[in-house]
């Protein structure tokens, strides 16, 4: 079922290539848009039975429209500034703010993730937010390419999903475009992060105002830090106020969380807070080994790891060209997955096919199935989103 937006803004010739384009692109199967330009038909129709799951329009009319009193739907205000969010939605009637003039797929994208966040908190039997890092024991075991699909098969399913990049040198710029506009990075929040936890102030920071949205894997992310010292500086103390953060918003599903060096204290963080801990092998006698000795240091007393680091952890193998159904892995490991080699991805300019290889996506959406779905039991597949 598509969500309804309800569109109001001055100028009429706002809405018609917007329409024109709605119809004409994937985003007509998602979206119904009641578009107004005149404030009395506006607030006559809000007034109405027909209550829409989200409404956007200029700050004239979203003020005028709950000064009645009826914001009972999430709101966002169209901003002429080139910001993107502006304000944390902290419940259905929560506000954000969202960049009037941008690419059309953005700016819908924009939209139905305002509804997604409505839809999926007003459903999810979670308590909270559900956080799956993606873990390694060595390098070069594809962390980046898994996390990035499983992001994609995630958002496509109509779930709210917030992919978190903790590399020291954030790979995923090899494969995502970033979206235009002037929205704050992560930097900024850390710096506003570690101010407020210095100064023992009152929380007042908006985490909404640094999120970016991914149109084509139809989730949210912050910009990318551009300064690696900004990273290198960040301690496990900043990564965990992050993610209980990234929690407290309840404006996603799932956060996918890519992680660098298993050494580095953003790693540690992931291990002692995220839900699900999804281990990335290599099928050779190297990244088994590596990978068992990290897990036999979590289970040792004074490691300073959460001891329970087992227990939550689930495994797969990328690469693999030659596993063979007489391949046994480690006792004490299941494997979850196993991601084929594409050889495409060998090839110049590959970039796109990292995201749209139909072998490597059927593997992915089989291990959503196998380890996130029991952990969202009534919202992975999306039926109670739409009903």
């Amino acid at each position: 079922m598509a969500a309804r937006i309800v569109l109001a803004v001055r100028e009429s010739q706002y809405i018609e290539p917007l329409l024109h384009y709605l119809h004409h692109s994937e985003y007509g199967e998602m979206l119904r848009i009641t578009a107004f330009s005149r404030m009395d038909a506006f607030i006559e129709f809000m007034r109405g039975e027909d209550i829409p799951d989200a409404v956007v329009g200029d700050s004239s009319f979203i003020e005028t429209w709950i000064v009645e009193g009826r914001n009972t739907v999430p709101w966002a205000v169209l901003s002429e500034d080139g910001g993107y969010l502006s304000k944390s939605a902290k419940g259905l009637a929560g506000g954000v703010m969202i960049a009037k003039y941008q690419a059309l797929p953005s700016l819908l994208g924009a939209f139905l993730q305002l509804c997604e966040v409505q839809r999926s908190r007003g459903t999810s039997v979670l308590d909270e937010t559900l956080l799956l890092g993606i873990v390694s024991s060595s390098g070069n075991t594809g962390k980046t390419t898994i996390a990035l699909n499983m992001v994609k098969q995630l958002g496509e399913m109509g779930l709210s999903v917030f992919y978190l990049n903790l590399e020291s040198v954030d790979s995923s710029g090899l494969f995502l475009r970033l979206p235009a506009g002037n929205t704050p990075g992560l930097e900024r929040l850390l710096y506003e992060i570690k101010a407020s936890r210095d100064k023992g102030e009152a929380d007042t920071i908006e985490l909404g105002q640094y999120f970016i949205r991914y149109d084509h894997l139809r989730s949210a992310a912050f910009r990318p830090v551009n300064n690696v010292k900004e990273m290198l500086q960040m301690t496990m103390q900043d990564t965990l106020d992050l993610l209980e953060r990234l929690v407290a918003e309840r404006n996603f599903d799932i956060v996918i969380v890519d992680t660098g060096s298993i050494e580095e204290e953003r790693a540690k963080a992931v291990l002692h807070r995220c839900g699900i801990l999804l281990w990335v092998l290599r099928n050779d006698a190297v990244s088994v080994h590596k990978t068992m000795r990290w897990l036999s240091h979590c289970n040792t007393p004074n490691s300073g790891m959460p001891s329970h680091v087992v227990d939550k952890s689930r495994f797969v193998v990328n690469f693999a060209t030659d596993i063979s159904d007489e391949w046994v892995p480690p006792e004490g490991i299941t494997i979850e997955g196993a991601f084929p080699f594409i050889p495409s991805w060998t090839l110049q300019h590959r970039e796109e096919l990292f995201l749209n290889s139909p072998q490597f996506q059927r593997e992915i959406l089989q291990l959503c199935k196998r380890i996130v779905e029991p952990a969202l039991p009534q919202v992975f597949t999306g039926k109670n989103l739409h009903e």
